[in-house]
């Protein structure tokens, strides 16, 4: 075992020009249990494929330089259900026991792949917005790299102390992946760049999220199952973390996703369309997911985005799926819309609330949204809502349970 120092090695740092295949180079020299060193230094650098038993440790001052030109990138071999051939900055597909830690950063240039001069109008169609609701609105995407930094089929993988910025799609992504840890890293991806969620867990199991800041265009953490629709997302455990997002700070399920077992405890959510989005379509469920002591404040942000300020949108609507054992205890939520809660032929069971409150404050974008219900992605677009503004819960067919909960108005 030994470390081996990247400007040593042959990598200058210098950041006037990419340098991807001397630093594969340096990758595909290491041998098992070696430590890759990066210095201070700029590393610009297209695609890049990891090796089992490795660490990476980026140092102070040192930042991982993804080239904005993306004839940089490549196709990583592995065809993602959704996003189609993966293209990554960094992959590892089939290892173990990789590290990538330290006090550097990793610059994604997610902005390079974007058309700022175009946007995603409101599903509203041709109601007049400010200069100000514009400004909120997803951009259009050019080409870009869709799975930035991919692991597959892969165990034992830590990420701890990293700074990660401006992520053109899904951030950190673990697909068929066992043995996660991520602590302390600090997330900032551009909030109108669509699908940059922080971390996505796909068919995963034993993950664990601690200490992290994520300030994200799409989902600080999602798990679903849309890299396999026939595995199981599960056995995972989320705390101490802040998060903000244009789409939903965590969500669980999607489509015919299949996720279990999860606690979630002391998250602060910021300016967020959604705090909690539990969703599952036919074939799929969500169960055993347990909140503690989440403080956040939801607001409707203009433009097609996901969620309407709404503080926690359980949906099976029009679903063969189920959602059951879900519980939210010692919870505060400050919010623009309603909680949605909705089922179709009994399929979302004990649902329970402990000592929470949620108390509604209107924000400048509401009068667009009045009595509409965004159950998106279940339902397109907007719905009407069978709610009065001043009532705070819509139940349709769901078991919900409440104790000390309390329904308020600002």
């Amino acid at each position: 075992m030994s470390i081996i120092n990247v400007k040593k090695a042959g990598v200058s740092g210098d950041g006037s020009h990419i340098e991807t295949a001397e630093i594969q180079k340096v990758i595909n020299d290491a041998t098992d249990g070696d430590t890759i060193l990066f210095p201070c230094g700029h590393y610009v650098t297209g695609t890049l494929s990891l090796r089992s038993n490795i660490t990476i440790i980026l140092e102070k001052g040192a930042e991982l330089i993804g080239s904005r030109n993306i004839e940089h990138y490549r196709d990583c071999g592995f065809y993602h259900n959704e996003m189609k051939q993966t293209t990554s900055l960094i992959y590892a597909l089939d290892c173990e026991n990789i590290c990538i830690k330290g006090e550097g950063k990793i610059q994604l240039n997610g902005d390079a792949f974007m058309d700022f001069r175009k946007y995603i109008p409101s599903e509203l169609g041709d109601a007049p917005v400010s200069l100000f609701e514009a400004e909120q609105m997803v951009v259009a995407v050019v080409k870009r790299p869709t799975q930035p930094i991919f692991f597959n089929n892969c165990k034992n993988i830590v990420i701890n102390g990293i700074e990660i910025f401006n992520s053109p799609c899904w951030t950190l992504v673990f697909s068929n992946c066992e043995n996660i840890t991520v602590e302390n890293i600090y997330m900032d991806n551009h909030n109108r760049i669509p699908n940059n969620d922080g971390i996505h867990c796909s068919a995963s199991k034993n993950i664990t999220v601690k200490n992290c800041t994520f300030l994200c265009g799409d989902d600080c953490f999602a798990a679903t199952c849309i890299t396999n629709w026939n595995g199981i997302c599960e056995n995972i455990k989320i705390s101490d973390c802040l998060m903000s997002s244009r789409s939903a700070a965590i969500r669980f399920g999607h489509l015919e996703s299949k996720v279990k077992n999860a606690t979630i405890k002391n998250i602060k959510v910021i300016r967020s369309n959604r705090a909690v989005s539990i969703f599952t379509g036919d074939n799929g469920y969500v169960e055993n997911i347990h909140f503690e002591n989440i403080i956040s404040d939801t607001k409707i942000h203009g433009g097609f985005w996901w969620g309407k300020g709404e503080p926690i949108v359980i949906c099976a609507k029009d679903a063969t799926g189920t959602i059951s054992d879900i519980s939210f205890s010692d919870c505060l939520f400050t919010h623009e819309s309603p909680a949605i809660i909705c089922g179709s032929d009994g399929n979302v069971n004990n649902i329970s609330f402990n000592n929470c409150r949620f108390d509604v404050q209107k924000g400048e974008t509401h009068k667009y949204y009045l009595d509409k219900m965004d159950l998106q992605p279940n339902v397109p677009f907007l719905t009407s809502a069978p709610y009065k503004l001043g009532e705070h819960m819509y139940v349709s067919d769901a078991d919900v349970n409440t104790n000390d909960t309390i329904f308020g108005e600002k």
